[in-house]
């Protein structure tokens, strides 16, 4: 690997860490840039998976350190998640990359669109109690939740803050440090799906890795603000829409 892949892929993990710390999408960077190196889909969504789960330590530790990880809930929070998450990796490992590729892509244009979206809109109103996430639609919702981020994984962070937040009712703190640490042991099980069946390429996915956390770990120190997150959304879409055309001539 030269010089300025390794730089561009540090880079690509950097924002893509403060993004998924932030609010989530960070995968939207990471699988195309992957991509863009050479790598076939189904081997880039794998190798991702090693720079997530460095990020998702770096924020789930920053937040813990703050106070701000609800650890109780994650008990109940975590098992449905890991059964889908087993699932939906399982389902990634054996499909054909002719197949796995357009979905990829699809999915990408669509929650590309879903990043417009300002996570505060997802707070639940300031006195709001948290819901026992022990429900039936709780834990389907976090079961499905699971199945497409062990399938996918892009825009996955986005859609667990959906869930903390807007159903569960965690404020955005709180919920973020939730998606980080229910994230950092998901990821844990399909990247050893993906390790087990030798789709990840070590290098590339430590470098990314040591940008991820880096990125991590700083956006889980810094308050969020809406020109930060706006900022970061409208980089992600540029980015998005350079690497999708891209891609999309490589088909």
């Amino acid at each position: 690997m030269d010089t300025s892949t390794a730089l561009g892929l540090v880079a690509a993990g950097l924002a893509a860490g403060a993004l998924n710390t932030l609010a989530g999408g960070g995968s939207l960077i990471l699988v195309p840039a992957l991509m863009l190196t050479g790598m076939s889909s189904t081997s880039a969504n794998a190798t991702s998976r090693v720079a997530i789960f460095l990020q998702c330590l770096a924020g789930a530790a920053a937040f813990a350190r703050g106070g701000r990880l609800p650890l109780a809930a994650a008990r109940s929070i975590v098992p449905p998640v890991l059964v889908g998450a087993g699932l939906g990796a399982w389902a990634a490992a054996l499909l054909p990359s002719r197949i796995f590729t357009p979905l990829l892509l699809g999915t990408l244009g669509l929650m590309t669109l879903a990043m417009l979206i300002n996570p505060r809109r997802l707070a639940p109103p300031a006195d709001a109690v948290p819901r026992d996430p022990r429900g039936a639609a709780a834990m389907a919702g976090l079961f499905l939740a699971g199945c497409y981020g062990g399938l996918i994984q892009a825009g996955a962070g986005f859609v667990f803050l959906a869930i903390l937040a807007t159903g569960l009712r965690y404020d955005l703190v709180r919920a973020n440090a939730l998606k980080a640490l229910v994230m950092l042991l998901y990821i844990a099980v399909t990247a050893a799906v993906f390790v087990a069946y030798g789709l990840v390429a070590w290098t590339p996915a430590l470098i990314l890795g040591a940008g991820a956390a880096a990125g991590a770990w700083g956006a889980a120190r810094v308050a969020m603000s809406d020109r930060g997150i706006l900022v970061s959304k409208i980089a992600v879409v540029v980015a998005m829409v350079v690497m999708g055309v891209q891609l999309a001539r490589r088909l």
